[in-house]
């Protein structure tokens, strides 16, 4: 009874969090080979998704924005904060194929194997990406369908969008360790917060004061 209970008050808490039209998920990301702190943080409705990573080091404090578009197949990015008097601010419509990857895998291989366990109130199931150069063990909440996987061509460096890809599996990967085959960690997501949110397609739309500055 009390693990009825439990699964009940599971389900109900999943349901209020994800009651709305989108989530925000906040992230740390660790890397050894990146000497500074960044946190990701996702807003993702169930058509568009955009994406803030924040930098901090010693020397360095900033934000950069991107946002895909399938419509168009071009991923737009922007920086926040002050630019030098004179300079408009700018943001940069790159076409997806002139996205470049630091992954250069050739082998992708996904096993779904069933286990399950609730970060913060979610229900995740834990799913392994393997390639020919490292393993990928992501938890992935399906209590919200996005279909986030679609966006693995914008974000080619990520080896959690790039396995949801593989099998077109919907949900988000809300933690996730990958290591190289002597079993290095090489990066790492750690869950900071996610919350529900009603984005529109507003959210998803360019600051009106920013120019654009295409790349062909």
């Amino acid at each position: 009874m009390k693990n009825l209970f439990s699964l009940i008050f599971s389900l109900m808490v999943s349901a209020a969090l994800f009651a709305g039209k989108g989530i925000v998920v906040s992230q740390k990301y660790n890397n050894p080979d990146i000497r500074g702190n960044v946190t990701m943080t996702w807003y993702v409705s169930e058509t568009q998704c955009k994406l803030k990573m924040d930098f901090q080091s010693a020397d360095v404090n900033t934000s950069t924005w991107f946002i895909p578009d399938l419509t168009s197949g071009r991923l737009i990015s922007f920086g926040e904060g002050p630019v030098p008097a004179g300079l408009p601010k700018t943001y940069y419509s790159i076409p997806v194929q002139n996205v470049k990857s630091t992954n250069s895998v050739s082998r992708v291989s996904i096993n779904r194997t069933g286990e399950t366990k609730t970060i913060s109130g979610m229900v995740c199931e834990k799913i392994v990406v393997k390639t020919n150069r490292n393993i990928t063990e992501m938890w992935i909440t399906t209590d919200f369908k996005t279909d986030l996987y679609k966006y693995s061509a914008f974000f080619q460096n990520s080896y959690e969008l790039m396995g949801l890809s593989e099998e077109s599996i919907q949900g988000f990967p809300l933690e996730s360790v990958t290591k190289d085959n002597a079993g290095k960690v090489i990066s790492s997501l750690e869950l900071a917060s996610a919350m529900q949110s009603d984005l529109s397609s507003k959210d998803f739309t360019i600051p009106a004061d920013y120019k654009a500055n295409d790349v062909k």
